[in-house]
């Protein structure tokens, strides 16, 4: 899987701009807002096949367009987000189990995790009595016996159970031949979830061919299933997690496979075959019997959620933590783990995804010895025999992620847009031409993007589209098509990266002002207007803009609806008559104003540099922008440097022309800004310790009546 340690790196990065929206779903991740994904970061998910995605993501992709019926995705306004962390990216293709599968989809998740058999003790509490209670030959008085001794049974699994004592004392009641296996069948349980397998075994293995149809298939379900928890004796640790140096005793697992067998060769449909098939896969697991554990998941891939009792996403969990995880070590493309998937292709295909993300310059954990290499991928053609276009495109991702051989990409995979929707692996060889026509610089790029959105309707596919118009246009200077009427980028975190980041003044306040966009939009535009207005020195065209902002003290219009895609901030900050610094500072236009007329003046100067410290403008996301070659990542078009207060300060400082007020102040303040870490929390270059001492003793010796001068007792 070799999944935790990249995606805990991710949750330090922050590429989005102000609107800090969740926009993986997933709190604390946030996408790398690129087509390209070499490497896992765990946030990076999309519908289209890749070295970055998580392997479950390119096996649950690969497992749907194998079955055919991959579900439509709705024509929603305004486009999901293209990437996702696991958990969310899954729910986009999970249909809702029909409600008489629910019971064996809890038998069949008992085949996932360490297997505590005491999960299944409500359900089989539930079937005993819905049997015992069609059984006209266990007379009423043994049958009430029965009943009660079945609910007052506590399995423990770490220790005895409850209830023996209601065991004990049904024995006593019952004399019926009937009564008496229900009888067996309840010791059989007691010793199960006591740990006591002989019993347990005998007890089941009396009631394999008794004539009472839920006894005999419950019985000969449970011999495998004791056979299985044998198996596993001491093998888990208490988190779950298998003991190093413990291996399967070999006889028990054949015992647990030819039990299973058996049960599924009597009950091919039977009450319990999913279960027991999930089990079967659990038994190859334990005993490292991989060539069994591929035919098993390749021969099931395929299967309807109800048909196995699984949904695709715990089905994908699974292949992904019994099998690719357990055969594919961190030793390189050529290790022993390829041979063991050669017999599918989608397993293979699955294996050589995560395998292509082996040499990439961002791999700083060394998660592979050896780079992968294209003879590798060749030397696997008869594999992908009966899925060429499968193969074809893993070879094109080699080329386009390792050789850069972009015309290579394109002769591969020519311009083929369905007339249907795509599929997964269609729109991944359509999306990786257009990625190459990209970094080609192919005239054609936009007009592929363009061409690919009519059939981009399974989940996800769309916004992925979206993100490709977006990234190009960007790149191509030609943002205003992103933000046209008859624009086809509707998503929201693709359409305010762009605005945070890129836009202009034009286009910000041509967005503000757009009635036909969602409300979100509009405020976010005229927000990101007014504060880069502010902070990069225009300042007249701020004083005409907030005319157009709100009055309702900030927070009190922030909006947090689906339509954002998360929290916007209120462009009515900027209007606020509290909130405005410490130097007794009019109102924020009036400030904007006379710096309008003057920008050097000194007490505007501070009262601006004021503002923005008590509303926590120091690092706003708005003043950095992606970087890695990530949507909003080129040159912003909004004029003007990056405001830094310490720089406001020191200008003040050196100047001949500052008020003693207010350079007792800006000292103070230049100070201030290193308290009480040391670092400097106010943006601009930093200062070493001697400058600070430096602006320390000018303020107490030039200003020593100063109440900015009293007030400082320290420098950091």
């Amino acid at each position: 899987m070799r999944k935790v340690a990249a995606f805990v790196l991710l949750l330090l990065v922050v590429v989005l701009g102000h609107a800090p929206a969740q926009a993986s779903g997933d709190f604390g991740c946030y996408p790398e807002w690129t087509l390209a994904h070499p490497d896992f970061s765990g946030c990076d998910n999309m519908a289209m096949l890749q070295p970055g995605n998580d392997t479950r993501a390119n096996l649950l992709l690969l497992m749907l367009d194998k079955r055919g019926d991959a579900p439509v995705a709705a024509a929603t306004m305004p486009t999901p987000d293209p990437l996702m962390d696991w958990a969310t990216f899954g729910q986009q293709f999970q249909p809702v189990l029909p409600q008489d599968t629910n019971a064996t989809d809890e038998d069949s998740s008992y085949a996932e995790g360490e297997g505590s058999r005491c999960r299944s003790d409500a359900d089989g509490a539930a079937a005993f009595l819905t049997a015992i209670s069609g059984a006209a030959d266990v007379p009423q008085s043994e049958s009430a016996a029965l009943v009660e001794a079945r609910r007052n049974l506590a399995p423990n699994c770490t220790g005895a159970s409850g209830g023996a004592d209601r065991v004990a004392k049904a024995a006593q009641v019952v004399q019926s031949t009937m009564g008496k296996n229900f009888l067996g069948y309840l010791q059989g349980a007691q010793a199960f979830y006591d740990g006591d397998f002989d019993t347990a075994h005998a007890r089941f293995e009396e009631l394999a061919t008794v004539n009472q149809p839920w006894l005999s298939e419950t019985a000969r379900y449970m011999l495998g299933r004791v056979e299985v928890n044998r198996a596993q004796v001491g093998l888990f640790d208490e988190y779950g997690s298998m003991v190093q140096g413990k291996t399967a005793d070999p006889k028990v697992i054949d015992a647990a496979e030819a039990a299973l067998n058996a049960y599924l060769q009597a009950y091919p449909a039977g009450t319990y075959s999913a279960s027991a098939r999930g089990l079967l896969r659990r038994v190859y697991w334990l005993g490292a019997r991989t060539d069994k554990l591929v035919e098993a998941y390749a021969s099931t891939l395929a299967e309807k959620p109800e048909a196995r009792g699984a949904a695709d996403t715990a089905y994908a969990d699974e292949v992904d933590n019994k099998l690719l995880d357990f055969t594919a070590s961190s030793t390189g493309p050529a290790d022993a783990a390829e041979p063991a998937f050669a017999k599918d292709p989608i397993l293979l295909a699955v294996f050589d995804l995560e395998r292509l993300r082996c040499g990439s310059e961002s791999d700083q954990d060394n998660i592979c010895r050896t780079p992968f290499e294209r003879a590798w991928l060749e030397g696997q053609r008869a594999s992908f025999s009966a899925d060429p276009a499968l193969f074809e495109y893993l070879l094109a991702l080699y080329d386009y992620y390792y050789a850069h051989k972009y015309a290579d990409v394109l002769q591969a995979i020519p311009e083929a847009i369905p007339q249907q929707p795509f599929t997964t692996l269609e729109f991944s060889r359509q999306m990786l031409r257009g990625m190459a026509l990209e970094d080609a610089g192919d005239a054609s790029t936009r007009d592929h993007w363009m061409a690919m959105l009519p059939m981009a309707l399974r989940p996800l596919q769309r916004g992925a589209v979206e993100l490709a118009i977006a990234y190009h246009d960007e790149r191509t200077h030609a943002l205003d098509k992103v933000f046209a009427a008859d624009s086809q980028v509707s998503n929201v975190q693709i359409r305010d990266i762009l605005l945070s980041n890129i836009a202009d003044a034009d286009l910000l306040r041509r967005q503000a002002q757009n009635t036909a966009a969602p409300k979100a939009e509009q405020r976010s535009a005229l927000y990101t207007l007014l504060y880069k207005e502010l902070s990069r020195g225009h300042y007249a065209d701020f004083v005409k803009d907030l005319a157009t902002a709100p009055t309702e003290e900030p927070g009190a219009a922030e909006d947090s609806s689906q339509d954002s895609g998360g929290w916007v901030p209120s462009p009515a900050i900027f209007t606020q008559t509290k909130e405005l610094g410490d130097y007794d500072c009019p109102p924020l236009k009036q400030t904007a104003t006379r710096l309008a007329k003057n920008p050097k003046d000194s007490e505007p100067l501070l009262c601006l540099a004021d503002f923005f410290r008590a509303n926590g403008f120091d690092g706003e996301a708005l003043d950095t922008q992606p970087e890695g070659g990530a949507l909003g990542s080129t040159a912003t078009l909004f004029k003007g440097p990056v405001y830094a207060r310490l720089t406001v300060y020191e200008t003040l400082i050196v100047s001949g022309k500052t008020p003693a007020a207010d350079k007792a102040y800006a000292l103070y303040r230049a100070v201030m800004c290193y308290a009480p870490s040391g670092n400097n929390s106010c943006g601009g270059k930093d200062v070493e310790p001697s400058q600070r001492k430096a602006w320390f003793m000018q303020l107490k010796k030039n200003h020593p009546n100063a109440r900015w001068a009293k007030a400082l007792q320290y420098y950091w």
